[in-house]
């Protein structure tokens, strides 16, 4: 599609999010639920209702029009005590998939009967009008001037998806649903709307959870508060308790080793790609940087990166470049983007499948939406206002001005380059959103943390957690962002619940009780310590399999990728397909695993023959005619 017919599109979008009738009295209507549509529903889930609230896209001049808000709600099952609102991440992600996904089936739950479960779509996302840049799958080539050009398609409408807008559409809502105080589940981006929210409408407020806090005034730029926590979260949290101790004594002296090589060239290998075939690869620094950016949103990829960064510091860098590879193969949609924190998506709660009707496009997150608000307001070297050809300029001279050292062991550049800077340089220039509310808010608010979280690490949470006088800072451990859906133990979870049905929280949560790191596999069957069985090379194989499905679990993430020894796997649909993939010489897996029923069967070729089948995390089937049950590291 050419450009024209791209911004052609992305007019359209905006004008269809314009065409509804202009509401006449500013006071919002109740809103009138229904049963939702086929069209509405990602999860099917029980009591689901669905509204339309419509608001005004410009509330300085009404006579602009409406923006029609998708809600959706489960109504209490008891007399209503209470409301409680999810509000998603990002800017950008809409909050309905996970709500159907998470909150809404927890209506059951004793303790929330009496509470009526409610999410909206925030302005420019999902079924709210979803701004998307058509083509959009190309952004990544030309990351600058295409964003810019779609900011320029938006026109003067690009001023109004603001947070502040978010925060008037939250009390639009809360208006809407009879005005009783609203009790707020807030994640990631969305703390910075509830904030926001509590200071500015406190009669408005009951408690609110706020789950990997932001700031209320915006992140910095270039994410300092994560690369200053990289050396606790590595050393202290992923690779505490001795976690990485079979492959390394300090993981983040491995990697302030490792970028000081890239500092000067990439690390060239081979690897097998998602075909199974040995191609050449490189690790890079940018590509190292977007890999830690990432593992706070997989347990995955927190166990398998600390190794791989130690094996490319001493001169391995097959296995990092299998893992940095396969991002970058993906690295063609939204949650490619720097900053967006999809993949996200950014650390939404709830991930289950998608219905067939719903439309895909209403679950993505919006790069254009996430955009209009970045772009004015996080804290930028530049003024929003500024024209766009002196950003550049303004962006070296800034550069130049930072403290020595301030995005160690990362250069500057490659800071900038997994930043939301290269976004943002090109965007239009737009009046500068109103300033955030400072000052200290008295909502009674708990603050849960993970403890390996970079995105919004620990630190930050402790800063924040001063500008409320009744707030609960609770540190989960062994846990990332979005600490609700990352937990296994379920404390967050029930954390969360308490807090916000009766204002009590736990005082602590418990570790897991899996490893966080994960050692790389032997390269051979003779190298590998044999599980427990009555015949040697029985335990061996079985040993390998266990140590390959961990892997493979491990990037589930990703769309595709290669065994470390040959092989591959890929992604079709809801079904994870491997063929004939080898960790470690002498045991190849093939056969596949259904995302939505959580079972996989697989079958072992090589030194023995055998079949396996996976439910959870237990595996049972035999090798070589021999029973096996294996119990896999939680991925």
């Amino acid at each position: 599609m050419s450009t024209d017919g791209r911004l052609a599109g992305l007019l359209a979008c905006v004008a269809l999010s314009l065409g509804l009738p202009v509401t006449a009295d500013a006071q919002p209507a109740p809103l009138a639920f229904t049963a939702c549509r086929p069209t509405q529903v990602f999860v099917s889930t029980a009591g689901l209702q669905c509204a339309t609230l419509n608001v005004p896209f410009d509330r300085a001049d009404p006579s602009v029009g409406d923006i029609a808000l998708s809600v959706q709600r489960v109504p209490a099952s008891a007399p209503r005590v209470g409301v409680i609102v999810l509000l998603a991440g990002g800017p950008g992600q809409p909050a309905l998939p996970a709500f159907e996904g998470f909150l809404a089936p927890l209506a059951h739950d004793p303790a929330l009967r009496s509470y009526e479960l409610v999410a909206f779509d925030q302005r420019g996302t999902g079924q709210s009008g979803g701004l998307l840049c058509p083509g959009g799958e190309e952004a990544p080539k030309g990351l600058t001037p295409y964003f810019g050009a779609c900011g320029a398609a938006l026109g003067a409408t690009r001023g109004f998806y603001t947070s502040q807008e978010s925060v008037e559409d939250l009390n639009a809502l809360r208006e809407a649903l009879g005005g009783t105080p609203l009790s707020l589940f807030a994640v990631s981006y969305g703390t910075r709307v509830a904030g926001m929210y509590a200071r500015e409408h406190p009669q408005g407020m009951a408690r609110m959870v706020l789950d990997s806090a932001v700031p209320t005034t915006g992140p910095d730029p270039l994410s300092l508060a994560r690369l200053h926590a990289l050396r606790r979260v590595l050393n202290e949290g992923i690779c505490g308790a001795g976690a990485c101790r079979s492959f390394s004594k300090d993981v983040y002296a491995d990697l302030t080793r490792l970028v000081t090589l890239l500092h000067r060239h990439p690390l060239h290998t081979h690897i097998y790609n998602g075909h199974g075939r040995l191609r050449p690869a490189s690790v890079t620094e940018v590509g190292v940087l977007h890999l830690l950016y990432r593992i706070d949103l997989s347990l995955g990829m927190r166990e398998l990166a600390p190794a791989a960064i130690a094996a490319a510091a001493h001169g391995d860098a097959a296995p990092l470049a299998q893992l940095t590879h396969s991002l970058q193969a993906e690295g063609t949609g939204s949650s490619a983007l720097p900053g967006t924190g999809a993949a996200s998506d950014d650390g939404s709660p709830g991930d289950g499948p998608l219905a067939a009707e719903a439309p895909a496009s209403a679950s993505g997150d919006s790069d254009v939406l996430f955009a209009a608000t970045a772009c004015v307001e996080d804290q930028l070297p530049w003024s929003p206002e500024s024209a766009p050809g002196g950003r550049d300029d303004t962006l070296r001279d800034w550069l130049a001005s930072l403290p020595a050292g301030a995005t160690a062991p990362f250069a500057p550049a490659t800071a900038v380059a997994d930043s939301p800077l290269p976004l943002c340089l090109d965007w239009p220039a737009t009046p500068a959103a109103p300033p955030s509310p400072t000052g200290v808010s008295a909502t009674p608010t708990l603050i849960l943390s993970g403890d390996q979280d970079l995105r919004t690490p620990y630190e930050q949470a402790l800063t924040i957690a001063a500008t409320y006088s009744d707030a609960t800072l609770l540190r989960v451990p062994d846990v990332g962002h979005s600490t609700v859906t990352d937990d296994q133990t379920g404390c967050a979870r029930g954390a969360m619940i308490a807090f916000l049905t009766s204002g009590q929280a736990p005082a602590s949560c418990p570790a897991s009780n899996e490893p966080q790191a994960l050692p790389l596999p032997p390269a051979s069957l003779d190298k590998i310590q044999p599980l427990l069985s009555h015949s040697r090379l029985v335990g061996r194989v079985a040993a390998a399999a266990a140590i390959t499905l961990e892997e493979l679990w491990g990037q589930i993430e990703l769309s595709s990728g290669g065994g470390l020894q040959g092989g591959f796997w890929r992604l079709s649909g809801t079904k994870l397909i491997a063929h004939d993939l080898v960790d470690v010489r002498g045991v190849a897996i093939s056969g596949s695993a259904s995302l939505r029923s959580a079972v996989a069967h697989f079958t072992v070729h090589g030194q023995l023959n055998g079949t396996l089948t996976q439910r959870k995390q237990t595996v049972t089937g035999r090798l070589g005619g021999t029973p096996v049950h294996m119990h896999l590291v939680e991925t």
